[in-house]
């Protein structure tokens, strides 16, 4: 019998990046040990000013308050 994982779990973890700034230079996840790469894609950042091409991020939508008062 092999010993091994047969299930998995997913879960979400929050990466808060100042407003306009969600670039890989500010992203913990960015290794820059040797080279700079991605340590949840291992995709190889040649510019850290920008996010990789695999960049796993999805932002939340903001909302406006012209939008909540449109709810009301």
């Amino acid at each position: 019998m092999i010993n091994g994982c047969l299930e998995y779990e997913t879960a979400v973890v929050e990466i808060n990046f100042p407003k306009g700034e969600a670039r890989c230079k500010l992203c913990p996840l960015l290794q820059t040990y040797r080279r700079d790469q991605c340590m949840r894609t291992g995709e190889l950042i040649p510019d850290t000013q920008g996010r990789g091409i695999w960049c796993p991020l999805r932002f939340l939508r903001e909302v406006t308050d012209d939008e909540l008062k449109e709810e009301e």
